[in-house]
């Protein structure tokens, strides 16, 4: 069993994307973190093909028979500590990627000691307080209730924490409790949000943690993309405060920013 590894879940749709993610893994990675990649079983031979390196391809079917749609993604990225083949996995979507150099060390306090993205998601909500009119819905609204409800599941009060943005970092332990203890399924029924109730569930069980903030930049909505480039933002910017870029894929966004 690995002490870490990197874990994508991703479809055709996303082939570009997760290449596009694997071949910043395969520059980036010093430590030679083992990648794992979960696909659809009729994706598997397309995947093969296209990553760039020595990959581990497996079938969503290996971790849960309940993987269709998004919240079956949510559920084959749930359940890996099904598959017990580590301790720890750093969760990554397909619309991001690395643009430096990263070690077990960016991931891990120590061996058995994560780091865990937990933030109050000033950036992100100081942009959609000010930029109202490019929501579609009250976001910050709708966020902290989500985020209130799964917080009273646990008896939990006080101030609301994110846990996110991916890459995630997460302990097999945590989501083996959750599953055992509270059943995700369940949960997910109630609130489909897997880094939600993960953060909520590490601080729940008191699993040990040291908190970091985000490690990409995101670009959550395309109005927030063409705002920094216009302020003649360049990658190059990022690097000294983030390891990658998230380009959410939801609006379109280009491979690469």
């Amino acid at each position: 069993m690995e002490n870490i590894i990197l874990f994508i879940k991703s479809y055709r749709g996303d082939l570009d994307r997760c290449v596009s993610l694997t071949e910043s893994i395969a520059k980036f990675n010093r430590d030679n973190i083992p990648l794992y990649i979960s696909v659809p079983t009729d994706d598997i031979e397309l995947f093969k093909e296209r990553t760039p390196f020595n990959t581990n391809i497996i079938s969503d079917d290996t971790i849960t028979s309940n993987s269709e749609g998004w919240v079956g993604q949510q559920f084959v990225k749930s359940l890996v500590y099904k598959l017990n083949i580590c301790r720890f996995y750093v969760c990554i979507d397909s619309d991001a990627y690395f643009f430096k150099d990263f070690y077990i060390s960016d991931f891990l306090y120590s061996n058995d000691i994560p780091y865990m993205v937990m933030h109050e998601r000033d950036d992100f909500y100081e942009f959609v307080d000010r930029f109202p009119e490019l929501q579609t819905y009250d976001v910050r609204a709708g966020h902290e209730a989500e985020y209130k409800s799964i917080m009273s599941h646990f008896g939990r009060e006080g101030k609301i924490y994110h846990y996110g943005i991916s890459p995630y970092i997460w302990d097999t332990k945590v989501w083996k409790w959750l599953d055992d203890e509270h059943n995700i399924e369940k949960l997910f029924e109630k609130h489909p949000n897997e880094l939600k109730w993960y953060g909520e569930a590490a601080l729940a069980m008191g699993a040990p943690m040291m908190p970091t903030s985000p490690l990409f930049k995101e670009f959550h909505f395309p109005g927030q993309y063409e705002i920094y480039k216009k302020l003649g933002w360049e990658e190059k910017h990022f690097h000294k405060q983030y390891m990658g870029i998230v380009m959410q894929s939801n609006w379109g966004a280009p491979l690469k920013y």
